[in-house]
């Protein structure tokens, strides 16, 4: 997992420059919406929002495969690219910043800093190298899976819902209200604390403000409860998984899902 957990953090760092152009350029959202994120396998892309500029609508893309920033149109095609190779973080964010005229954008605060913080990664003053082909491939691998896990769930509580990576903590993920009273929180999540490994979550919340009472809750046949101070819910770490046991993701959905909806 340690090659999953590197790259995982170096797309993290990257996405913060996508993360400042939605925040600069996208209409705001009360929740944050308007910084989300989203990976696509199809293309090797991680994109921000639309932005309306001028007479037309661009969107700012990461491309993991040729591992540049793209200004994309509304027909998905290069309008400017910029090479990551070599340069440090600020490098981008100066390099993307010079561009913004010429996509009839103002300059004037993309570069201020983010109403969030990230941690402070070892590597945040180093230039990037290209991912090698493996552990790109890895993490495409994974997120491709999230976005499958988390469109499973709709399907299966009957939901509308929003698959986005969330810049701030860099998870995967969905929330969903499937009834008057009950939210639901699934994604992946990077490593940290709580787990020591990558991990599938699932939360539940009640909308009244009342709490669920996790004293009933069983011990589940996939992944496990974990009930902190801090944090409630069930997690299965992804270190669990193999390529060919994927499989089990939906029965944990399934079960966890339940739980949350009888309880």
């Amino acid at each position: 997992m340690q090659e999953y957990n590197n790259i995982d953090q170096k797309i993290h760092q990257l996405s913060q420059v996508i993360a400042k152009a939605n925040r600069s350029f996208v209409p705001k959202k009360s929740d944050d919406n308007h910084t989300n994120l989203f990976f696509d396998p199809i293309s090797h892309r991680i994109y921000g929002r639309w932005i309306a500029a001028e007479d037309r609508k661009i969107i700012l893309a990461l491309n993991l495969k040729d591992f540049t920033f793209e200004w994309l149109n509304n027909k998905m095609q290069n309008i400017q690219s910029f090479g990551i190779q070599g340069k440090t973080i600020s490098d981008m964010e100066h390099v993307i910043e010079r561009s913004l005229p010429e996509m009839d954008l103002k300059k004037e605060g993309f570069r201020d800093k983010l109403h969030f913080e990230i941690p402070v990664y070892p590597f945040l003053n180093d230039p990037f190298e290209p991912f090698d082909l493996k552990s790109r491939e890895n993490w495409e691998y994974y997120r491709g899976m999230a976005n499958v896990a988390c469109n499973d769930l709709l399907g299966y509580l009957q939901v509308e819902g929003e698959i986005r990576i969330w810049p701030h903590h860099f998870d995967t993920g969905i929330y969903i209200e499937p009834h008057r009273n009950t939210g639901l929180g699934f994604g992946l999540a990077m490593e940290d604390g709580l787990i020591g490994s990558p991990y599938f979550y699932f939360s539940g919340y009640r909308l009244n403000g009342d709490n669920f009472d996790y004293t009933n809750a069983h011990d589940l046949l996939v992944g496990k409860w974990m009930l902190s101070d801090n944090w409630k819910g069930a997690v299965l770490p992804l270190s669990d998984l193999k390529r060919d046991n994927s499989g089990i993701i939906p029965d944990f959905l399934k079960e966890v899902a339940q739980w949350f909806l009888l309880n």
